[in-house]
């Protein structure tokens, strides 16, 4: 409890009748600031929220602004079935054997295999969000383990309803399906409120140690965790501070 209102209460305390209603506000505004210290905490360390919600693409690519799409969310014509469908995510092109990464941090919610998705793996993240990612051909985690956004959950396949290698990958918030690929730019664009986006275009590596994902602080943090798979020589990496952007050269 702040020591401000310690102070006040005690002033109250007996100087009126209505003091001990006065007392008991100000003990729920007490408390109420417990709450806002700790949402003013968080605030203080954004990547500590963005990091539990989806916000970067499950898959490389050559520049994350601009993600590759085979099949867009909602309505469209099934290229198995041919006839007019809803699609519950999207497909993202990939290459057979390619990593896939958690977009957030969260829980193993179910792995499996099934004629649709074929092997899929669910995730359950804060806030009442789920993704799955579907048409793997290895899935690298297991049931109820812990993941962080940019760890390796499987790889891309060609399992299931599938005419090539591919992910479908869908976003939930509370049971309601969302656009996935919305959430896929929502880390770049933090860094845009956070003024940290430079001059230079980004491209975003995930993780393969993806607690060091984010971490804003007074020094520079490496964001772009590496990858064995590359796609090209060279590309901006992520290093996030308080006030800047510092592109730098990177995959290896």
């Amino acid at each position: 409890m702040n020591i401000v209102y310690l102070c006040i209460i005690t002033l109250f305390a007996g100087l009126t009748p209505s003091g001990q209603a006065k007392i008991d506000k100000l003990l729920n505004m007490a408390s109420n600031y417990q709450q806002v210290e700790k949402t003013i905490m968080l605030l203080m360390q954004p990547n500590k929220v963005i990091t539990r919600i989806p916000c970067i693409s499950p898959l490389q690519a050559e520049d994350l602004r601009h993600i590759p799409v085979s099949s867009a969310y909602g309505q469209r014509l099934h290229p198995i079935l041919n006839e007019y469908k809803h699609h519950s995510g999207v497909d993202l092109p990939g290459i057979l054997g390619e990593r896939v990464y958690a977009t957030a941090d969260g829980t193993v919610a179910e792995v499996g295999e099934n004629k649709v998705i074929g092997k899929f793996v669910k995730l359950t993240h804060a806030y009442g969000f789920t993704t799955v990612y579907g048409h793997l051909s290895q899935i690298k985690v297991t049931d109820n383990g812990t993941v962080h956004i940019g760890q390796v959950i499987g790889l891309v396949g060609n399992t299931g309803r599938s005419t090539g290698p591919h992910l479908h990958y869908g976003v939930k918030k509370n049971g309601k399906e969302q656009n996935p690929l919305p959430y896929c730019y929502l880390y770049l664009h933090w860094l845009k409120m956070l003024n940290c986006e430079g001059k230079n275009s980004a491209t975003l590596d995930h993780a393969s140690s993806a607690r060091s994902l984010p971490s804003v602080s007074s020094q520079c943090a490496d964001l772009s965790p590496r990858s064995s798979y590359t796609r090209h020589q060279e590309s901006p990496r992520f290093r996030l501070c308080e006030l800047q952007y510092i592109p730098q050269a990177a995959y290896s």
